[in-house]
C-alpha cells in the first residue's frame, strides 16, 4: 500500500532541488490565461474499477525536468496519493468525492495545488465518459488517436496521451508544462 511506498528508499534529488523547476512551471502557468485550466473532481466510484500504482513522474518546464515517485490507489470510497522525493513523502493526499484532505511537507510550494495533482492523475486514469459531464460549459474532451484532448473553446488547453504500451503523458498546452507518468521499475529483491 501507500504506507509501503512511503517507506522504500529513493534515489532523488533533495526538495530543495525540485523548487526552482517549479517555480519555472508556475511562472508557465501565471503567463496562461485564466480560461485555460479546469481542475477535475471525480468521485472515486466513478473510476469504475480499484487502482493501485506507482508510478514516476517527471515535470518538465522551459527544458528543465525533475523526477519525483508518484503512488495512487483508489476504490470506491477514496483516492489515495503520495508523492516522494529523496526517500521523503512531500504530498499526501486523500480525495473522498466531497473534501481532499492534503499533508505537504515545509517547503512544498503553494503554486502547486494539491487539487492540480489529483485533477492530472484523474485526466489519465479515469475514463472519458466520467469526465466529461463534469467540463463547464464551452470545454470538451476526446480521444484522437490514443491522446486525450481537452478543449477550451474548441482550442487545446491540455493533452493526455495514454495507451497501454506508452507512459500517460499531461501536456498543459496553455500553461507550458508537462507531466511524464510511468510505471516505476521494481526493485530486485
Amino acid at each position: 500500500g501507500l504506507d509501503d511506498f512511503a517507506r522504500v528508499p529513493a534515489r532523488r534529488t533533495p526538495m530543495r532541488s525540485l523548487l526552482p523547476l517549479l517555480a519555472l512551471v508556475v511562472t508557465g502557468c501565471a503567463t496562461a490565461p485564466a480560461t485555460s485550466d479546469v481542475l477535475l473532481r471525480l468521485a472515486p466510484a466513478s473510476l469504475g474499477h480499484e487502482l493501485a500504482l506507482q508510478q514516476r513522474m517527471t515535470v518538465t518546464a522551459r527544458g528543465r525536468s525533475q523526477e519525483m515517485a508518484v503512488a495512487i490507489e483508489s476504490d470506491e470510497a477514496s483516492v489515495r496519493v503520495v508523492i516522494m522525493d529523496f526517500g521523503q513523502p512531500l504530498l499526501r493526499l486523500q480525495w473522498n468525492g466531497q473534501a481532499l484532505e492534503e499533508s505537504r511537507v515545509p517547503g512544498w510550494p503553494d503554486f502547486i495545488p494539491p487539487e492540480r495533482v489529483l485533477s492530472d492523475l484523474q485526466l489519465v486514469h479515469w475514463p472519458i465518459g466520467a469526465i466529461r459531464p463534469v467540463l463547464p460549459a464551452g470545454w470538451s474532451i476526446e480521444d484522437e488517436a490514443g491522446t486525450r484532448v481537452l478543449r477550451s473553446q474548441g482550442r487545446p488547453a491540455s493533452l493526455a496521451g495514454r495507451t497501454a504500451a506508452d507512459p500517460a503523458e499531461p501536456d498543459h498546452v496553455a500553461a507550458g508544462y508537462r507531466v511524464r507518468l510511468e510505471p516505476l521499475p521494481r526493485s530486485a529483491p
